[in-house]
């Protein structure tokens, strides 16, 4: 039997299902790394204005940090500050199945108590 020329069938079936994979292990890495830079800042703002709140002094440290501000919220009291922040990223790959963009979200509320800042 001449068997030759199956592992190249099998080579064109699955490298664009490898390539799809490795696409959309690509752009969840984005979402997760925008989601993660998103909270970790957020947070190390809310800890580092509270007590001494200025609402353009945040919109500044957000900005230093490259996140978008068009649509962030702010909930400021000297004990308290909730930050709302939504905004769009570009996918890499989705756009090949018609995904173009991924919505980035944050809700985060930041209590001083005791001298200590405690994140809900």
């Amino acid at each position: 039997m001449n068997k030759k020329g199956q592992t190249l069938i099998l080579f064109v079936i699955l490298i664009p299902i490898l390539l799809g994979l490795c696409a959309l292990v690509i752009d969840v890495g984005l979402i997760v790394n925008e989601e993660v830079k998103l909270k970790e800042v957020s947070k190390s703002i809310i800890a580092s204005t509270i007590g001494e709140v200025s609402i353009e002094e945040i919109k500044r440290l957000y900005q230093e940090n490259d996140i978008p501000i068009n649509n962030l919220k702010l909930e400021v009291d000297p004990y308290e500050i909730r930050v709302q922040n939504e905004y769009e990223i570009d996918s890499i790959f989705g756009s090949i199945i018609g995904i173009h963009n991924y919505k980035i979200s944050i809700d985060i509320t930041g209590v001083r108590e005791n001298e200590e800042v405690i994140f809900e």
